[in-house]
């Protein structure tokens, strides 16, 4: 296997958690969040839509609120040492978040060192609002995840995700490790993937990947 490379999201995936939802839930009425959830699962809604609602112009006094939450918020088991594997094998790890870069840089400071690039969302302070800033956003994604892998020369992607934000990361690479919505959605549309529950798993499944491609 030639120059392989691996995508992964970062929000419940990374984190053992959505932190997308779970650092505005306390800010704003949650039946009418579920309501427009709902929206975006019965495609009524985009996803950029969707999080741009929940975040876009919202008080900028929630941003340190946010932020405390995210300092709770776990990293899934075996994450640090499969970015070691990865260096060793000499395979590039690309985070692409489409949650936002205070959250992912703040959470993943410890390991930068051993990440390749990390792409995200940028939320900004505009006077006493929150606005959300995203080179790419294609009204459908608020970080559209395939033109981001587009940037990299690779031969093999192998791509690890859970949710909305990585359907379409998920069809775009060679090889896809999934779990909870995104297993869901795979299994609907007949896509196959590998399943996973911590980075102990995706080691494992990496490893027969490359056995596979000897």
């Amino acid at each position: 296997m030639n120059k392989p490379i691996i995508f992964t999201d970062f929000d419940g995936t990374i984190t053992t958690e959505d932190t997308l939802t779970g650092a505005i839930l306390p800010y704003v009425d949650k039946k009418e969040f579920l309501e427009y959830n709902g929206k975006l699962e019965r495609g009524e809604m985009t996803l950029s839509a969707v999080v741009r609602y929940a975040y876009d112009d919202r008080p900028a006094q929630w941003l340190d609120g946010m932020l405390r939450y995210i300092d709770t918020v776990k990293i899934r088991p075996g994450f640090s040492k499969f970015l070691d594997d990865m260096e060793k094998r000499g395979i590039p790890v690309v985070v692409i978040s489409g949650g936002f870069r205070q959250f992912s840089e703040r959470k993943l400071a410890p390991y930068m060192k051993k990440i390749t690039a990390l792409h995200a969302v940028d939320m900004t302070v505009d006077g006493d609002k929150l606005k959300l800033v995203s080179g790419y956003d294609d009204g459908n994604e608020l970080l559209k995840k395939t033109d981001v892998m587009a940037l990299y020369d690779y031969d093999f992607a192998i791509g690890i995700g859970d949710s909305y934000t990585d359907k379409n990361m998920a069809k775009a690479v060679d090889r896809c490790f999934a779990r909870d919505v995104l297993a869901a959605y795979l299994d609907k549309t007949g896509t196959p993937y590998i399943p996973y529950g911590d980075f102990t798993d995706v080691m494992k499944g990496i490893d027969k990947i490359l056995e596979e491609q000897k």
